[in-house]
């Protein structure tokens, strides 16, 4: 089995100094984790128990394999936030990264098409590739309460495209809550098959559910695989303590970054495959923890691309980051003597791509850590879909006890639920009129503009 390993030593006093983290604070913390912990395995988050539940694999498996008998050529995906980035993150690291521009690299599969936005711009393009072949395209739209502006705006969309293709039923399927919402009013009324959210588990931590399984068993990804790697990092969780539990160490870290003046949290992939994981982590950590005038910041780099642009102000610039690296590189490119009559470049000659990309790994782990920003590192020995799976649960964990300390509730959203009221009152719901007075008052009101 392959293995995640994290490597906290560059985030603590005795190697980066005054901008670590003290022996004294982070025992004192995976103390008080621990406690917490203890209490939770008595009533679970529902997040929790998906690893162990398995919940609606059964139903999962049967719509899929139906879903490859239609040999279909393109899957289109409708959601945002919670109900898109998992499965963007699950599609980034396992499948082929021309997957959609190679039919050779396809193995069969559909294209995806995952419309995250509304831009009339990428919304007009994505109908016009699928619109030839749209008696081919399956629709996957989801959303728990079905009431989302963006989401419920694009199957107004393609509800109608699909309408004008033979079979088109065979060819939808709806993910939402179990009884509640208006997507289970639409699958009632029109013949759609549905898939749901198990009950207390919201978007953002949706992903080991049909959200971000059901698109990637269509894909031909081992879910079950996933899932085992999800149980496989509970089990580490209850098995080990203190900063042999990595959930335990991660979380008390990132914590004490944020009470000691660290409050930007990057996540910083050495690893292609992994740099929509980074987007998937921004969601988690900003929308679970950023409550109360509380919680950290979390931005997105990638080595080695991000040397270039950002690793200056990591460096030289003010120390209020917390660096976490991701790193894995298993694919090896041999570097031919290309230019033998150039001294410069001998050192690469015969060398592997991959070593030269640990090599610069290791020399910004280096240049982070003499510059006294602290930083730490996971490690996977493998992108695999069950190394994906211990991750996403992993990072989870870290959230809800990050939330903990914090005294702040991670389950819920009241920042986002305002813009979403809003959105409705200008698009005139009704039942919204008041919101709408005030909407009115806002863009009546003057402006100070620049034009170019």
């Amino acid at each position: 089995m392959k293995t995640i390993t994290m490597d906290l030593s560059c985030a603590l006093a005795e190697a980066v100094g005054e901008n670590g983290i003290h022996e004294n604070d982070l025992r004192l913390t995976l103390g008080k984790i621990s406690e917490y912990y203890t209490k939770l395995l008595a009533r679970p988050f529902p997040f929790m128990t998906l690893p162990s539940t398995r919940f609606q694999f059964d139903e999962m498996y049967a719509l899929a394999d139906k879903a490859s008998k239609t040999n279909i050529r393109n899957l289109v995906i409708l959601g945002i936030g919670g109900s898109s980035l998992g499965t963007q993150t699950i599609f980034d690291a396992l499948l082929h990264p021309l997957h959609n521009q190679e039919e050779r690299f396809r193995e069969g599969r559909p294209r995806y098409f995952i419309l995250d936005n509304i831009d009339p711009h990428k919304m007009t393009a994505v109908v016009e590739t699928i619109i030839p072949e749209i008696d081919r395209t399956f629709l996957v739209v989801i959303s728990k309460s079905g009431e989302t502006p963006e989401t419920i705006s694009q199957f107004m969309l393609f509800n109608e495209l699909m309408k004008k293709s033979a079979g088109y039923r065979e060819r939808i399927v709806l993910i939402t809550d179990m009884e509640q919402g208006l997507l289970n009013k639409i699958a009632q009324k029109e013949g759609y098959p549905v898939l749901n959210l198990p009950p207390g588990v919201g978007g953002r931590f949706s992903v080991l559910t049909p959200v971000g399984l059901f698109p990637s068993a269509i894909m031909g990804i081992n879910i079950k695989k996933m899932s085992d790697g999800a149980a496989g990092m509970a089990a580490h969780i209850v098995r080990y303590d203190a900063e042999e539990n990595m959930a335990f160490a991660l979380a008390a870290i990132l914590y004490l970054m944020y009470k000691n003046g660290k409050p930007i949290h990057v996540i910083m992939p050495y690893c292609e495959r992994l740099a929509a994981f980074a987007d998937w982590f921004r969601q988690l950590e900003a929308e679970s923890l950023g409550k109360k005038g509380l919680g950290p910041t979390p931005t997105k780099s990638v080595g080695v691309t991000d040397q270039h642009s950002q690793l200056q102000l990591y460096v030289e610039g003010p120390k209020d980051k917390c660096i976490v690296l991701l790193y894995s590189a298993t694919s090896e490119v041999p570097i031919p003597d290309s230019f033998d009559y150039l001294e410069d470049v001998s050192y690469l000659a015969n060398k592997d791509m991959k070593d030269l990309f640990h090599a610069e790994f290791q020399g910004t782990r280096l240049s982070l850590t003499e510059s006294g920003t602290p930083n730490l590192s996971l490690t996977l020995d493998e992108v695999s879909d069950y190394n994906l799976g211990a991750l996403f649960y992993l990072f989870e964990m870290v959230t809800t006890f990050m939330g903990h300390l914090l005294s702040v509730n991670p389950f819920d959203q009241p920042g986002v639920e305002q813009g979403k009221i809003y959105t409705k009152a200008i698009m005139g719901k009704k039942g919204f009129e008041k919101e709408r007075e005030h909407t009115d008052k806002f863009l009546a009101s003057p402006v100070r503009q620049v034009i170019f």
